[in-house]
């Protein structure tokens, strides 16, 4: 059974109008797997429940001498392990100034191991280890985010350039908290995306 990993950053909760689309999104998928016949299982983590440390000395540390040890079945590398072995991704997380929330960053180094989730060849190229060839990144914003989106962009450069994930596509609702529009249909305009979307996979 294939797995889809949704890496839930929608701090709000249910007030979150990024986890009402990544909802939408989910839902979409598992009706396109079964009309396809294939078999997912929908595995979440929801950061805002997850105690992640900000990376210390000690805690460097103790993932070097891991790493050396190739100790990889550590609960330290449980985030890197459950990346790794997912077959798709789906990451959700609101636009915060200019990017996204900080514990989706703490997370992202977590699953950042070297020798686990990446390996660097003689020459000093990385090469990724997820198991995923496509992930999507679902955001809302109350402005507009035009060419700002430094989120997404650290986001993509990640995942193609580190841990070998090749397709990383973006799906967004903007401009929400602008007096004067029309939330709901923002809201209908990106879960249309979504349709046209699931329909690729």
């Amino acid at each position: 059974m294939k797995k889809l990993l949704f890496v839930n950053c929608c701090l709000r909760g249910e007030e979150s109008r990024t986890l009402l689309l990544c909802r939408d999104y989910l839902a979409k998928f598992a009706r396109k797997m079964a009309a396809k016949g294939e078999e997912w299982r929908i595995e979440e983590i929801d950061l805002a429940e997850e105690e992640i440390a900000v990376q210390d000395a000690a805690s460097a540390a103790k993932s070097e001498q891991l790493i050396r040890q190739k100790a990889f079945d550590d609960p330290m590398f449980r985030y890197a392990n459950q990346m790794i072995r997912a077959d798709f991704l789906l990451i959700g997380a609101p636009y915060w100034d200019l990017d996204f929330p900080a514990k989706l960053k703490i997370y992202l180094e977590r699953c950042s191991v070297s020798g686990l989730s990446f390996l660097y060849s003689p020459d000093g190229i990385p090469h990724g280890q997820c198991r995923a060839e496509r992930l999507v990144y679902l955001a809302t914003a109350g402005g507009v985010i035009g060419e700002l989106n430094f989120g997404f962009a650290y986001v993509k450069g990640l995942f193609q350039n580190l841990l070998g994930v090749s397709r990383v596509e973006l799906i967004a609702a903007e401009a929400l908290d602008i007096i004067g529009n029309d939330v709901n249909a923002i809201l209908e305009d990106a879960k249309k995306v979504i349709d046209e979307q699931i329909e690729t996979l």
